[in-house]
């Protein structure tokens, strides 16, 4: 318990928490192993928790379009938040997540997220502000993808525009 509350103290998200709330947090989250492969969320689906890496890779994903082929987004490593909107109810993935290597990581579901909230509040609230930023991230990228495709047109003729 000593080295995973080392490890999410020298966590920017929660180095300001003292090691009170650290142990509320470490007796909600569930440590756990996962192979290569393992998918722990799917996009456009509701993801079951967060999790925090503890060591691992993770391969995030994203695409682009229903009919798009797949796009690496990024890798995920040690000390990142993977299915931060798993909090959310009815809030689907933006994202895959998926195990490259074998990966240790601390799982918070819903219900402990929770728990969680009302016996150390400040912890839950920096939680909530995180998934706020990634929706707000999602919404940008949305809004530049939206941007991008009206530039993309392109404008009607003057015969298409007197005769519709």
């Amino acid at each position: 318990m000593n080295d995973l509350r080392g490890f999410l103290h020298a966590l920017p998200a929660f180095e300001r928490f003292n090691e009170k709330q650290l142990d509320i947090l470490i007796g909600q989250l569930r440590l756990k192993d996962f192979e290569p492969g393992h998918q722990f969320v799917t996009q456009d689906s509701q993801g079951t928790a967060l999790y925090i890496i503890v060591s691992g890779t993770v391969e995030v994903t994203r695409h682009k379009s229903s009919e798009g082929p797949e796009e690496e987004f990024k890798d995920a490593r040690d000390g990142e938040l993977i299915g931060l909107l798993s909090l959310v109810s009815n809030m689907p993935s933006p994202e895959t997540c998926t195990a490259k290597t074998k990966v240790v990581a601390a799982e918070l579901t819903a219900e402990r997220f929770h728990a969680l909230y009302l016996r150390a509040p400040n912890v839950g609230h920096q939680l909530q502000y995180m998934v706020a930023v990634q929706l707000a991230r999602d919404l940008q990228e949305a809004n530049k993808g939206l941007r991008k495709g009206l530039s993309r047109q392109k404008p009607a003729s003057l015969l298409e525009r007197l005769f519709g």
